[in-house]
């Protein structure tokens, strides 16, 4: 501040001598200037009569006009130029008008040759000076025959203006030294209070609201400093009031489920919470002062904003937006200030899992009603046959009621299997973990399974390993994981097809493959077989093969139990599935 102050005197200083020597400077140049412009012009009409006379007398003798005008031009100082009518120089008072060029186009001679005074400053490059010239026209009949130039040189004006620039820079060197102690004195007196209060603004400004500024004189600087230490209370105050406010908005966002981002006029980013930028991988100090396009890359939220933006009212939409995988979002955008249009907040709310299961509600009615419907109107038809007569014949009464039966045996099925899947499906649903000989479980589900197996004539091949360690599970748990997988084979594994279950012990875990030579999945199925009621449609497969929840049921158990499960299958050639379950320790 106070390096400022001193460097402004000075300057001020110096350009004020600058402007004073350059105003004295050139009032005297001009000065001298227009007095030997005046003396010039006074002479050359003085001695044009007597030039012009005896340009009339010695019209044919050039020779004694030059003798003239050098003797004219000694006796008064100036040299003296005549020039024709064409610009030829037929006199010169210190030249020979042989060695010159055409003067025509010289400004002061155009100037005479339109009956005017011309005049002129420049440097001559035949006398190696610079020249004052005045030009004026010899009239004959009324006529301009002929012009008069006479020409001095300014060297002497030149001079004193050196000399003057030479007096200008002595004063200014003594009028800077005056200028640099009153500058120090006076910079110290202002600057000491300001340095203080410039200080007192830096602490404030790391926080330190409580410093003072001392109370010196002058009375502008003393009323300064009590400004400023009101402002610093104020500012304490208000300062204190946004922090509380912008904590409260901070927990706010921080708090939100829900995306926000905020745009400007412009649809650049200016704020986003940490739940936009876990939704969107994002990191709001790459994203700040981007195009929306740039950092979400989607067009309808994009439009969706603009509108908003335009229009100035809110607006809401679903939109589907991909993130690492797609999702669907209900998007609410209003207008920041309706008046200035300062931008739009858009609140993004995930809705992805919500229409997940809108649709499983959906699909699961669905598939219910289409599982009963096909035993409920076989039930319906073979009762209204027996009803109709058919029941006297015993025959026929019996083998309606044996369908009857099977069907209701189906209906009580699917809704077991519903029950138990939707126990397992229970947030609180755990297994106990008990030791369980995995080999001995197999062995009963063949059992169980055997009359199947028979029945299609399949080829079962056991690969039991001897001395396994049990897994962790439940022993009901996975014969129910076994049966369904093995039951699958059969079912789709046409009659006289191989069969295969096979133990392995992997490090940690015990693996169950179950594959066989069936009918095999499509590669862009395999990731619904797990869904309720899939089921593969193939040859030799009907609707009533099974209720298609038993691959849900196994995939829930073995979650359940910590396992993994997977599947390889081609399509005509058999499946493979593997169930590996965890060590018991």
């Amino acid at each position: 501040m106070r390096r400022n102050i001193f460097a402004a005197c000075m300057i001020i200083v110096l350009i004020s001598l600058s402007i004073t020597g350059y105003a004295v400077a050139k009032v005297v140049e001009d000065y001298f200037i227009q007095k030997t412009e005046d003396d010039l012009e006074t002479r050359a009409f003085a001695v044009r009569p007597f030039l012009a006379l005896k340009i009339k007398q010695e019209e044919n003798t050039l020779g004694q006009l030059e003798t003239a005008v050098k003797e004219l031009g000694n006796e008064i100082k100036t040299r003296i130029t005549i020039v024709d009518i064409d610009g030829n120089v037929i006199a010169d008072s210190e030249k020979d008008p042989s060695d010159t060029e055409s003067h025509s186009t010289r400004p002061e001679i155009k100037e005479a040759y339109l009956g005017n005074i011309g005049k002129s400053v420049r440097y001559s490059s035949s006398l190696k000076t610079e020249m004052m010239y005045v030009a004026i026209p010899i009239l004959e009949n009324h006529d301009i025959a002929y012009v008069l130039r006479l020409a001095v040189p300014i060297s002497h004006i030149n001079a004193l203006t050196r000399n003057i620039w030479k007096m200008f820079f002595s004063a200014s060197l003594a009028g800077l030294l005056v200028a640099f102690l009153i500058s120090t004195i006076f910079s110290r007196r202002i600057t000491k209070p300001i340095e203080e209060v410039s200080y007192a603004a830096k602490k404030i400004s790391c926080g330190n609201y409580d410093l003072k500024v001392p109370l010196r004189p002058p009375y502008e600087t003393k009323i300064l400093a009590e400004s400023f230490n009101r402002m610093a209370e104020n500012l304490q105050e208000t300062v204190g009031k946004l922090k509380e406010e912008t904590d409260k908005t901070r927990a706010v966002l921080a708090s939100m489920a829900e995306g926000l981002i905020a745009v400007d006029q412009n649809c650049r980013v200016v704020m986003m919470n940490f739940a936009t930028e876990r939704l969107f991988k994002i990191r709001q100090e790459e994203t700040l002062g981007k195009h929306l396009l740039e950092v979400l890359r989607n067009r309808e939220l994009h439009d969706l904003i603009n509108e908003v933006l335009k229009t100035r009212k809110g607006s809401t939409r679903e939109i589907k937006i991909n993130t690492y995988d797609e999702r669907i979002f209900w998007i609410n955008v209003v207008p920041i200030d309706k008046e200035n249009n300062l931008g739009a907040v858009a609140v993004m709310r995930d809705i992805t899992e919500l229409k997940r299961l809108e649709k499983m509600k959906s699909d699961f009615v669905s598939n219910v009603s289409h599982e009963l419907k096909t035993p409920l109107t076989s039930i319906s038809g073979f009762a209204e046959t027996l009803l109709d007569g058919a029941y006297k014949s015993e025959e026929n009464c019996r083998y309606f009621l044996r369908i009857i039966k099977q069907e209701t045996d189906r209906m009580t099925r699917l809704i077991n299997e519903l029950l138990y899947l939707s126990r397992i499906e229970k947030p609180d649903f755990s297994i106990p973990k008990r030791p369980v000989n995995i080999a001995s479980v197999v062995n009963k589900a063949v059992k169980l399974l055997q009359k199947n197996i028979d029945d299609k004539g399949h080829l079962l091949n056991l690969r039991l390993p001897e001395n396994l360690g049990p897994v962790t599970g439940d022993e009901d748990s996975v014969l129910e994981i076994i049966i369904n997988l093995l039951d699958n084979a059969i079912k789709y594994t046409p009659e006289g097809g191989n069969i295969t279950v096979e133990i392995e012990d992997e490090s940690d875990f015990i693996s169950i493959s179950v594959a066989d030579n069936g009918i095999g999945i499509a590669g862009d199925e395999l990731e619904r077989i797990f869904g309720r009621f899939y089921r593969v449609q193939g040859p030799g497969i009907t609707s009533a093969s099974g209720t298609g929840l038993g691959l849900a049921v196994v995939k829930h158990l073995v979650e359940s139990l910590n396992g993994k499960i997977s599947v390889e299958s081609q399509l005509g050639k058999g499946s493979t599935f593997k169930v590996s379950l965890p060590k018991y320790s």
